[in-house]
């Protein structure tokens, strides 16, 4: 029984560890990734927005700017030539850059005020979370919605391999008066 006990906490222990080297690990890589910090003088909104954006790893900010943006290549530049965005909400998979500038090009066309605010963003080693508030007006609605959404980024040399976004497909089709059934017009 003290046996069972010492292995126990042992692995609690080594499990606590690897989590502490885990955070402190993707803490320095991200601290290698922050750009310059905003000026002291900085009004406090501005401040706000500087300290957030001084979070944000370089590929994340690089890929809001071209979710965004208006060029549908840009967002499929950041990709590896076989790189996959899977949206797990809608569902609908991307492989290549090809799809992927289909994929964004689609989105636009479909949500024109489609808008993602980045509310948060971390990088462990290879690995980008980004956590955003998704918004805008879906056809047919009677309102638009704002849903929370986390993309995992997995790099390859820098580029993205594999981007998953998860978010609520449900409630964003509660908040625009839509029914659970709806699909996108073809």
């Amino acid at each position: 029984m003290a046996t069972s006990r010492i292995r126990r906490s042992t692995a609690a222990v080594l499990t606590m560890a690897a989590v502490a080297t885990t955070v402190l690990v993707g803490q320095a890589v991200a601290d290698e990734d922050r750009p310059a910090t905003a000026p002291a003088h900085a009004p406090a909104a501005t401040a706000e927005a500087s300290a957030r954006s001084e979070r944000v790893p370089r590929i994340a900010a690089a890929w809001h700017s071209a979710w965004t943006g208006e060029d549908p290549n840009a967002l499929a530049g950041l990709f590896t030539k076989d790189g996959t965005l899977v949206d797990l909400s809608v569902p609908y998979t991307s492989r290549g850059r090809a799809e992927i500038t289909e994929f964004k090009a689609i989105t636009e066309r479909l949500i024109p005020d489609a808008d993602l605010e980045i509310t948060d963003a971390f990088r462990s080693g290879d690995r980008v979370v980004i956590r955003t508030d998704y918004s805008g007006t879906l056809p047919g609605a009677s309102k638009p919605f704002k849903v929370q959404m986390a993309s995992v980024l997995e790099l390859r040399h820098g580029k993205i391999a594999v981007n998953t976004d998860y978010y609520d497909r449900a409630t964003m089709l509660r908040q625009s008066g839509l029914p659970a059934d709806w699909r996108p017009p073809t």
